[in-house]
Order: C-alpha cells, then structure tokens, then sequence
C-alpha cells in the first residue's frame, strides 16, 4: 500500500482550491482551517486573537461560504487518495448534533430529546479495503434537520429527498460520482440501511455492499420461509477470535439495541447461505419484486457471564463460496467502527458541539472545516496504533519533534516511532502510560501543550536569529 504523506501537512492543503467565489474568502479559510487545527479542543476566542476571532465569525455567517463549497477540496483530496488503491470500503452511518444552552438556535430542529436542538449529520467515510483500514477522509456528507411542521433536509449530495431514509442511497450514489469508476468500493451500512429500496437499487447499479440485517425479513417461495430460520440453519464454515471493544451504558432505545459491555475477545462462528428476498409494501417502486441476496450469520455460542451476545445477521453481494470469502466480508463490516471514532474525534476531539455560533448557517460552515480536522486527528492516531513501523515524522513535524525530545517525560528514541510520538503527545495532557492507550480527550490537551511550546520555540530560534 502506498506510504500516506505526513498527517502533520497543514490543512490549509486539504481544502485548497475551494470556488466560494472571492479569492478572499479562500485565502480566509486556509487560514482559518490551519488555527483550528493547531487547537482542535479549544473554544474560538481561546484559538484565534481579537482580530482573527471577528473575522472568523464574518466567514462563518457570510451567505457566499457553503460547507458543499469548503468541502469539496477535501472530497476531491479523499477521492485522489482512494483511487492509489485497488479496492476501499465506505462506511456510511448517521450521528446528531446536540447544542446546548436556553436560547434557541436560528434554524436549528428538534433531535430525539424533544427538548433538545441541533441537527443529524450523514456520514460517508473512506478506508482501505486491507486489514489495516487506513482512514482515507470523508467522500459524502449530509444534513438533516427535523423542523417543527415538517421533515427538512439539507444535502451535502445531489438528488431529491423522499423522506430521511432516502440519505442512504443519496450518499451512496454521491461517493460514487466523486470517485467516478476510478476504485472499487465496498459499502457498509448499520441496521437502518437494511431497506429494501437501498438493497434493490444497489442490485440494480452494481454497487457492492455488506449492510446489517435488522428485519426478519419474509423469503419468496410458498413455504413462507423467514431469513433468520434459513440463516440459523446454515452450516458454520470457520470460527474466529474477535477482540470487543468496550462499550459504556446507554438509556433509551439506543441502550437496548446496543447494551453495555467489557472489553473482551469473542469467539465467533460464522455461516453463509443465499436467499431470496421477497419486496416489502413500503418498496413498491423497487424495480424487482424479488431479490437475490447473500446472508452471513455471525454469533458467539459462549458468552461470559452477564454479558450480551454478539449476533449479526449481514446481508451482502460480495462472494461466500469461501471461509476467506466470508471473513472478508464480516471484516468489511467490522470496518464500520472506524467511523465511530471520528464521531468521538469530532464531538471529543474537535469539540464540535461546544461551539458558540447562533444559526443553522455558521454551524455547518464550522462543520464542514471541523471534519476535515476530525479526520486527520483519527489518522494520527490510527498511524500509532497499527503502523507500528511508521517514522514519527509521519504524524508531526521536525520541529515539534524537537520540542518532544527536549520536554517529553520519557525521552523518545532516536528512531521514534508514530506511537512514540503519540503517548509523547498524550503525556503532556496528563496521560500515564500504564493506563493503556490515550483518549480523545487526553490527545486533545496534549496536543493543545505541544503547540504552545512549539510556538515558544519558534520565538526562541526568531530571537536567535535576530542577535546573529
């Protein structure tokens, strides 16, 4: 795979060559975008000076800056780095916005909580197809905001809406247009895009796809066969450890889909078979009535006491004649948590939901450079995870190496390592190195720590420069 060029490159590059129609305005978010960066964690007026504050707050409410027009510098930049590959999975999943505070938000809609305001962000996240899963950055976004008297959407694609659940197929034909033949994709969804509108029209244009089942689906035939009853009877064709991340309590329906859990391995067994799904009254434009689909039942027989058992029921078109068949595509989904994490690194890391602008307008503007930054902040930590091998210089730059190796509570080795840099990093925030691998948050803090001493550091070499 193709050595990705160094995360610490300013992002300015990323969203360079934006159109908002005023060379101004561009020159305004390059710089904009690389203050942000710098501090990902922190409030504007903590980031930005008096001036550059005023300034932010024109760019964010002027009507010429469109987040389809910040972003599509980054969805080119994702598209040019998907198509270094052979093959890459899109994870497409839904997550909302939540702002606080009495006053009410200019154009902002009711979320679940019905005392709640913000708006739901539909995300399309690239990666590499291979068992690294490489974050490659976002190829589509979109807005929904439930408004008081109707269902409104704002779309980051192109198309018309019918409904909410349209945002499923919307993404999906979008992610194809900007990657334009150039890569395969595999697309993945959670349960909710277990449509079968989406399944019919994926079917129909030949796009791959592995999506999680959650209706019971009725089969064509007379024997009035359920897809669960055939899947449970398919024989298991391997068996598999799987490590579990941990997953914190959640209340409400959310919580009951998605119960609590420790951290532990999970030994699963996986089983095949293809069915034929009967259309559903709610897909009568579907241009098949029947449709022939893949089925993997993925389940654990023996879990821990007091724990949840894992069970997914995956529908595909990719191949299952074999055990490696079928375990591609059960990691293709698995590649879905990767942009859970973005979502903590935008909320947590960018702090997106804490910021202090007043409409509907200025939010998605800072949306649209905030996920950019989310992006590279996942990428930095995914290099120390999994690229072990990975140069430091990878994540940052010469000179806040230099600053690490004269700061760092442990010194970092003379060939350091992406990881080396990153519990570096963390240990400036307050991170220990015995309590495992740094959050968010803790990354957050330490970055914000490294930048000041780097920008110390840069008046210390000016001062020099000036007394030779």
């Amino acid at each position: 795979m193709p050595r990705a060029r160094p995360t610490a490159a300013v992002l300015s590059e990323e969203l360079a060559n934006t159109d908002l129609g005023d060379a101004r305005l561009g020159r305004r978010l390059g710089l904009l975008a690389d203050r942000l960066a710098e501090r990902p964690g922190e409030s504007f007026p903590k980031v930005l000076d008096d001036a550059e504050l005023e300034a932010a707050y024109r760019f964010f409410g002027n009507d010429q800056v469109t987040p389809e027009g910040i972003l599509a510098p980054h969805f080119r930049q994702s598209a040019r780095r998907a198509a270094e590959l052979p093959r890459i999975v899109v994870a497409h999943d839904t997550t909302q916005f939540e702002f606080g505070g009495q006053t009410k938000r200019e154009g902002l809609g009711r979320l679940i909580k019905p005392s709640a305001q913000g708006f739901f962000g539909h995300f399309s996240l690239a990666m590499s197809a291979d068992a690294e899963r490489r974050p490659l950055g976002l190829l589509a976004l979109e807005t929904i905001f439930r408004l008081k008297k109707s269902i409104g959407h704002k779309a980051w694609t192109r198309g018309q809406s019918l409904g909410e659940s349209a945002r499923w197929l919307r993404s999906v034909e979008a992610v194809e247009e900007r990657l334009a033949g150039r890569v395969a994709a595999i697309h993945v969804m959670d349960r909710e895009g277990d449509q079968y509108s989406v399944l019919s029209a994926m079917a129909e244009t030949k796009r791959s796809y592995v999506i999680r089942s959650f209706q019971d689906r009725r089969l064509a035939g007379e024997d009035e066969a359920r897809l669960r009853a055939v899947s449970l009877a398919a024989k298991v064709t391997l068996r598999r450890e799987v490590p579990l991340s941990p997953r914190p309590k959640l209340f409400g329906p959310k919580g009951q889909r998605h119960p609590a859990r420790r951290h532990r391995i999970a030994r699963l067994s996986f089983a095949a078979a293809s069915v034929e799904l009967r259309r559903t009254a709610d897909a009568r434009d579907a241009c098949v009535a029947t449709l022939r689909v893949n089925v993997i039942h993925v389940f654990e027989c023996k879990p821990p006491k007091g724990e949840p058992a894992v069970e997914w029921f995956l529908l595909t078109n990719l191949p299952v004649d074999t055990a490696d068949a079928i375990a591609f595509a059960v990691d293709c989904y698995r590649a879905r948590w990767t942009i859970e994490e973005f979502f903590k690194a935008l909320k947590t890391g960018c702090q997106f939901e804490k910021r202090q602008l007043e409409s509907a307008h200025s939010l998605l503007n800072a949306l649209a450079i905030f996920a950019p930054v989310a992006w590279r902040l996942l990428l930095l930590r995914h290099l120390a995870r999994t690229d072990w091998k990975a140069p430091a210089s990878a994540a940052l730059t010469s000179q806040q190496l230099e600053v690490l190796r004269a700061v760092a509570r442990t010194p970092l080795p003379k060939r350091a390592t992406a990881r080396d840099a990153l519990l570096a990093v963390a240990s400036l925030g307050g991170h220990l190195k015995s309590n495992g691998d740094p959050g968010w948050l803790v990354l957050g803090r330490g970055m914000h720590d490294l930048l000041l001493l780097e920008l110390g550091w840069r008046a210390r070499d000016v001062a020099r420069s000036d007394q030779s």
